[in-house]
């Protein structure tokens, strides 16, 4: 794994950990027959131009042991660093594996758009962006966020100029800060408030329920389909 990172220099990072309280374990509860972790992989993998390698990155509390074992039997790549301190276990997964640049993606993004990530990959590569985002200013609504960035940026010494919530939203730092950075934002082409005000991710049981149903409907729908429906 390791091996390859190097020749690729980019990796897609999942961020999930289990001890969720409005619905714990969420990661791993079935959408239809597939877990919900495996189904995102299984998104990314079938749908993107790219075959860069995935890595689960969970933290290192009992909580998210059984996270570790899923990986393990399944065959994924996982990193296991700070729970709460996000920040900080992107940066120790990027330091080990040696990454160049990364994609961040949360694990309780069913819909999460695999084509607006391939367009930002290629964008990076042939940019001098620091980061690539749909999120500053958000147009696309919440569960279709999506960033790529250089992973140098996460190495520079800006420890104490955190504040506790940018150790939890790992790009907020850097938009705070825009002026010291490149930073280019897709926007939503037809923009309005109801689709930006709309929540594709999972956040509770309800949430859960209503994924199941659409994806009885089509288990490849993309986020512009279930707006639609």
């Amino acid at each position: 794994m390791k091996k390859f990172v190097l020749q690729q220099s980019i990796a897609i990072i999942i961020y999930v950990r289990l001890n969720s309280k409005r619905l714990p374990e969420k990661a791993l509860l079935k959408v239809n027959s597939m877990p919900l972790l495996s189904l995102i992989v299984d998104r990314i993998k079938k749908n993107s131009k790219f075959k860069f390698p995935i890595i689960i990155a969970t933290s290192t509390n009992n909580s998210d042991n059984k996270l570790a074992k899923y990986c393990k039997k399944n065959k994924l790549t996982i990193f296991r660093g700070a729970l709460s301190n996000v920040f900080k276990r992107t940066r120790d997964c990027i330091k080990k594996f040696e990454i160049k640049y990364f994609v961040r993606v949360c694990a309780d993004r069913p819909f999460f758009d695999v084509f607006l990530m391939d367009k930002m990959i290629i964008k990076i590569l042939n940019s001098k962006y620091d980061i690539i985002t749909n999120q500053f200013p958000r147009s696309y609504p919440k569960g279709l966020g999506c960033e790529v960035s250089k992973a140098n940026i996460f190495n520079e010494k800006i420890n104490k100029k955190l504040k506790k919530s940018d150790k939890e939203h790992i790009f907020n730092y850097f938009y705070r800060n825009y002026k010291r950075y490149e930073i280019f934002n897709y926007k939503l082409k037809k923009n309005n408030k109801k689709i930006t005000s709309s929540d594709f991710s999972i956040n509770n049981k309800k949430d859960l329920i209503k994924t199941r149903k659409l994806y009885k409907l089509n288990k490849n729908l993309k986020y512009i389909d279930v707006l639609k429906i």
